[in-house]
């Protein structure tokens, strides 16, 4: 999708009430109670403002001038920052958490997961192929593996993964992660 079909899409989506994801508030308990996080592909970003509220220094990234603007409309404390994720995220800065929720791009991931402090985590939470939830739809390239995520950390210490749990609205299911990465 281009930037301005996402731009189009949040346009749209403007009027709709920002609201945690539950699978990252159920994970919470696994995490600090505060510190720095880095969300990635934040769209109007819904878990960028309730982690700021919260008490976490939040920078959210997104490819839509048009999301990030409505974010800074609603909590200008979160910094933000306008980048194609199709290439490399390099920032000086290492997080405390990383978020990926509903954004895959597998060239891109071992970047991701490189702004991950050592002894900070990450979470991802995307759509998958595990499980049995019906059509699996859309492009192959957006959808996880069964077991792809616990591939991909392997090297890292695994908290919480599920997968195959959860039916998609899109048709098949959900996969996520939240895992350490090592000191």
């Amino acid at each position: 999708m281009t930037s301005a079909n996402w731009n189009q899409r949040w346009k749209e989506r403007q009027e709709r009430p920002l609201q945690a994801d539950n699978w990252l508030l159920k994970m919470l308990p696994l995490l600090p109670e505060t510190g720095t996080v880095l969300d990635i592909a934040c769209g109007r970003g819904r878990n960028a403002v309730y982690l700021q509220q919260h008490g976490w220094q939040v920078t959210a990234v997104d490819g839509s001038d048009e999301a990030l603007h409505q974010l800074q409309s609603v909590c200008p404390q979160i910094i933000t920052r306008h980048h194609d994720l199709d290439q490399p995220l390099e920032l000086s800065q290492r997080f405390d958490l990383v978020l990926q929720f509903f954004f895959l791009n597998r060239r891109q991931l071992p970047h991701f997961m490189q702004q991950v402090r050592p002894g900070g985590a990450m979470i991802v939470r995307t759509f998958s192929d595990a499980g049995e939830f019906g059509s699996k739809g859309g492009n192959p390239e957006h959808r996880l593996q069964p077991g792809e995520l616990l591939e991909i950390f392997s090297p890292w210490e695994i908290l919480c993964h599920e997968e195959g749990l959860d039916p998609s609205h899109k048709g098949g299911s959900l996969a996520g992660i939240v895992a350490r990465r090592p000191l």
